[in-house]
């Protein structure tokens, strides 16, 4: 019991690192335009991620636990290595001030683990990718489009009205609530989604269950319900912790935002990734809002756009998982060979 525990903690690391790197940006925007102060940001986007993740987390939490049995994490062991190996690397990212996509890194992680075991899904890995990539393209679509329709048709009529800066601020606190929630559903799985079909959570939920009886309380926990539960608190510390650095990156060093746009780069990227929780894929948050607020930009003229700071990005998401996998795969083959 205290060693699975203990496998656990490099989860509840990884989940953190996805709150201080993922969590936040779905209120970065809205702190970035000063619309919403970020002590207010990063607890609603801290209690709604809980939400997310326990309602609606399941699913995604299925799917990366299916690939990471395929990839031979199917021991303690290995999951704690593989999670540990993820963390640092996201955490290593963070310092650096780049909005890195958490479920790269983690997928990345998983199949240099499978490829040390000689065991790799690449069926899976292949789908995965799939979504890395339509999601930011998706929101950068959905993003111009509502950015361009909403300056030459929407921001002049609604800007001089007495109500504008209420209606703002309360779009903003509404989308990002939803895109908290969003996040959570989708990106529990970073967290706990590894640990789900190697027995870890069975003795702790079997305690729960029974205690729940001895006091007749008719209600049943499950393993993914518990994994939900354990992986959207993790992201929630890492919000209330350490978000700040990555929020301020996003919401302010790709372009700049007037209060409207910035509320639309929510509202895309929020969609995006709901839509995704339902289907089972995990993706980035970073790289959705990443993907809207280039629209943002797009919509406003390009030059608006900080070409140099979206290069950085871009090197980001395909060198995280390139380093993970490695350094995934050579701790496999240290440790497991």
């Amino acid at each position: 019991m205290n060693l699975a525990f203990l496998f656990v903690l490099s989860g509840v690391f990884m989940g953190w690192s996805v709150g201080t790197n993922d969590a936040a940006n779905v209120f970065g925007t809205a702190v970035g335009t000063r619309v919403v102060k970020y002590r207010t940001a990063v607890w609603l986007c801290a209690a709604f991620a809980v939400l997310g993740a326990v309602v609606n987390g399941h699913k995604v939490i299925d799917q990366l636990g299916g690939y990471a049995e395929n990839n031979a994490v199917t021991v303690g062991m290995a999951a704690f290595l593989v999670m540990l190996v993820a963390g640092v690397t996201v955490t290593l990212m963070t310092i650096l001030k780049f909005p890195v996509s958490t479920s790269q890194c983690l997928v990345g992680a998983i199949l240099g683990w499978g490829l040390s075991q000689g065991m790799a899904d690449w069926s899976k890995t292949a789908s995965f990718f799939s979504a890395w990539v339509v999601s930011p393209m998706a929101t950068l679509v959905i993003c111009f489009a509502l950015c361009f329709a909403a300056e030459r048709f929407v921001e002049k009529r609604i800007k001089g009205l007495a109500a504008y800066d209420a209606f703002i601020k309360a779009g903003y606190i509404v989308s990002g609530i939803f895109g908290a929630y969003s996040m959570g559903a989708n990106n529990a799985a970073n967290a706990t989604g590894i640990y789900l079909r190697i027995g870890i959570f069975d003795g702790p939920v079997q305690a729960i269950n029974g205690l729940l009886r001895s006091i007749h309380i008719p209600i049943t926990v499950t393993v993914p319900f518990f994994a939900a539960l354990i992986g959207g608190l993790s992201i929630a510390l890492g919000v209330l912790t350490f978000s700040k650095r990555v929020m301020l990156t996003v919401g302010e060093g790709i372009t700049k935002l007037s209060p409207l746009t910035g509320f639309l780069v929510v509202l895309s990227c929020s969609l995006v990734v709901y839509i995704a929780s339902l289907a089972g894929y995990t993706i980035s948050t970073s790289q959705a809002v990443v993907g809207a607020v280039v629209g943002a930009g797009l919509a406003k003229r390009q030059r608006s756009v900080d070409m140099k700071m979206i290069g950085r990005i871009f090197v980001a998401w395909f060198g995280t998982p390139t380093i993970a996998g490695v350094a995934c795969y050579l701790v496999g083959i240290l440790f497991f060979r």
